[in-house]
């Protein structure tokens, strides 16, 4: 298979994939640190989902979430991220706020409308002390099985 142009559009990503060593596991290779850039999203607040350990986002007026910016990432990288987001999610676009004050569309991950949130408010240090290396076993289970 031809090699797959780079992507215009950048994806935000807000959870588990903010995590250095799970985009590796699950993009096959690691990131260049210049394709990576902390932009946030207004309106929306990130929390765990019901009875899981890793975030959806939920709409929310006054809520804002941190997250990263990734650029250049190709149909290749897409499919890998559609595999591990698995059936929960959804790519969907949306607009966040660069470091510099400019607004940009990007790609994200929304969960599906029977997907139920919980209360809890998703923190990633939370997450990479209490569950971190138990998922990150699993999601290097979970890409070795993946073929393009």
């Amino acid at each position: 298979m031809p090699p797959v142009p780079p992507r215009s559009m950048p994806m935000f990503f807000f959870g588990t994939l903010m995590d250095g060593d799970v985009l590796a596991a699950v993009l096959g290779r690691r990131l260049a640190p210049d394709s990576m850039e902390p932009a946030r999203l207004a309106g929306w607040r990130r929390v765990a989902i019901a009875g899981r350990t890793y975030p959806m986002l939920t709409p929310h007026p006054t809520g804002g979430v941190d997250g990263l910016l990734a650029h250049g990432l190709d149909g290749n990288d897409r499919r890998r991220l559609d595999h591990y987001e698995g059936a929960e999610y959804r790519a969907g676009m949306l607009t966040v706020r660069r470091a510099d004050g400019s607004e940009t569309a990007a790609e994200t991950y929304l969960c599906r409308p029977e997907v139920a949130a919980g209360r809890e408010e998703w923190r990633l240090e939370t997450w990479r002390r209490r569950h971190k290396r138990a998922a990150l076993a699993r999601i290097r289970a979970l890409m070795a099985g993946w073929r393009n």
